[in-house]
């Protein structure tokens, strides 16, 4: 999630714990962390341990459905830190990716397998069910992030999912996931576009709804970047959209600045 680069002074301490677990964890084999860093702004809450199998399948299955419940109730922390009330939560973000992916045309030009883009979606973040929602004002550095997503998948996977009956599962969680991260295929960069505009769209609707006057720095890491002709078209009008916000409420200049082109 794209974040702004200044952050309070209250926050700053968090960051450093957040950035001193994480490279702490670099080296390590298993997820050792106490704290997950996304909850780590928004108040704090302890880790689990990490996962052990029990030999029993169901149990372990259990285990990986109770564990999607913090998909559900974590917030997306950028929203958190920005003061957003009500905010979306993970699974919010990717149900709606899902959504949009179920929109996209497909065409002979740019043959996609809309299908895969919609379970990629809905993947894409699970890792965050345990390691939390770790954005760039934390200060982890990209490949550190990274590695505890990939410990937590392993978890998911070998740990809850590992038993015979969940073959299929773990080996599709596993493929999409790993497809989404390496980025080389038209399906992970299409998801990738839908993870920015989504962003977008939800920065707009908290502009709307909230007047929150502190979200361009979502707008700078997402739009820009768009590379499928669909999302930059949902982006374009998403943006005169939002430039009709402003220009109602007399700060068109001041909340879009160099946005605005």
């Amino acid at each position: 999630m794209v974040m702004p680069t200044k952050v309070s002074q209250a926050d700053e301490n968090t960051h450093s714990t957040v950035k001193e677990m994480a490279l702490n964890a670099d080296n390590a084999t298993v997820l050792t962390a106490d704290v997950a860093p996304v909850v780590l702004g928004a108040g704090g809450k302890p880790l689990p341990p990490p996962y052990k199998s029990t030999g029993n399948e169901a149990l372990d299955t259990l285990a990986f459905l109770h564990m999607l419940e913090q998909l559900k109730i974590q917030k997306r922390s950028g929203w958190i830190r920005e003061g957003v009330k009500q905010a979306e939560s993970i699974s919010d973000h990717m149900c709606r990716m899902a959504l949009m992916a179920m929109m996209l045309p497909n065409s002979s030009e740019r043959p996609l397998d809309i299908p895969r883009c919609v379970m990629m979606a809905l993947v894409h973040d699970l890792a965050e069910a345990y390691v939390g929602d770790i954005t760039p004002v934390e200060g982890v550095p990209s490949h550190v992030k990274h590695r505890l997503e990939e410990q937590a998948m392993d978890t998911f996977l070998n740990e809850m999912l590992g038993g015979k009956g969940n073959k299929d599962a773990r080996e599709r969680f596993r493929s999409l996931w790993d497809e989404y991260e390496a980025r080389e295929t038209p399906e992970s960069r299409l998801v990738k576009d839908l993870d920015r505009i989504e962003l977008a769209l939800q920065a707009v609707e908290y502009e709307r709804s909230q007047d929150i006057q502190t979200l361009a720095p979502f707008f700078k890491g997402s739009i820009p970047n768009l590379e499928h002709p669909v999302t930059r078209q949902w982006a374009a009008t998403l943006m005169e959209e939002r430039r009709q916000l402003w220009t109602s409420r007399g700060r068109a200049h001041e909340e879009l600045g160099d946005l605005e082109a």
